[in-house]
């Protein structure tokens, strides 16, 4: 696999951790229940905005490695232990995986 291809890969992984996050935020009233919110609410923001900071960077930094050498990445991939996510980045289709995995969670 391309280091190219495994960066767009994993931005747009973190690409769905943003739109996940965003949509967490509306569940988050800071001032409803005290101090101890409000530093949730702050907790959650950051790491809102550090998902999509990485996305960018990931995705922008991409290109670089266009052209370059194929990586063997078979191993770290099948190391992943939620299959949906080893699934898309090794560009397959949730039907094209092979079924059984189970994600706990």
């Amino acid at each position: 696999m391309s280091a190219h291809l495994l960066l767009d890969r994993l931005a747009d992984e973190l690409a769905r951790l943003t739109a996940a996050a965003t949509r967490l935020e509306g569940l988050i009233a800071p001032n409803a229940f005290g101090p101890d919110a409000m530093i949730l609410a702050q907790s959650h923001d950051l790491l809102s905005q550090t998902i999509a900071e990485l996305e960018g960077f990931v995705r922008n930094s991409a290109p670089a490695f266009a052209g370059g050498p194929d990586c063997e990445l078979q191993g770290q991939l099948s190391a992943i232990r939620l299959s949906a996510l080893a699934t898309r980045l090794c560009g397959l289709t949730e039907a094209e995986a092979q079924s059984g995995d189970l994600d706990l969670f």
